[in-house]
């Protein structure tokens, strides 16, 4: 894939839409599945996106395509803190200073939510497990926010009863 694509997949509730340039996926964005129109004619990593998609929604193990991800113009710190998402184990969360500690700064959870907020490849990389002091749910740059959040938090079976909010 050469140029700059932008294609739709959708599973039961989500929809996620990668936007490729020059070969590689500089973007995912996540939203309500009944506010998008997937591709007609998805290209082989759409088709494998949304496979993984619909077992995540089915509380499978989604295993994620090993897509062609740009890293690029991000610093060191930021792609660390991206990174990491993929060590936190779903339905469970950290907290922006638990993150910090875990990445050598910690007094750094401005930077943190910084990084959250730039993450260009959410779910996949899953910022949404990244939350406030004592569990509170806070910033989501994804479409839908705060409730997209809480939706993603409850489909991996977060406990409901250790993050205020998420009923």
């Amino acid at each position: 894939m050469t140029g700059i694509l932008s294609e739709w997949v959708c599973g039961d509730r989500f929809g996620l839409r990668l936007d490729w340039r020059g070969g590689l996926v500089r973007h995912i964005e996540v939203a309500w599945a009944g506010d998008v129109r997937e591709a007609e004619s998805p290209s082989a990593a759409a088709v494998e996106l949304k496979a993984a998609l619909l077992r995540y929604e089915a509380r499978q193990a989604p295993n994620w395509p090993d897509l062609p991800f740009d890293f690029s113009g991000m610093s060191e710190f930021q792609k660390g803190a991206i990174e990491e998402l993929r060590r936190i184990p779903p339905g469970t969360t950290r907290t922006y200073g638990e993150m910090a500690a875990i990445l050598g700064r910690p007094r750094g959870a401005q930077a943190v939510g910084r990084a959250m907020g730039a993450n260009p490849f959410p779910v996949l990389y899953p910022c949404h497990r990244v939350v406030g002091a004592n569990g509170a749910m806070t910033g989501f740059s994804a479409s839908g926010g705060i409730a997209m959040k809480k939706a993603l938090l409850r489909l991996e079976g977060a406990e409901q009863g250790l993050l205020p909010g998420l009923e």
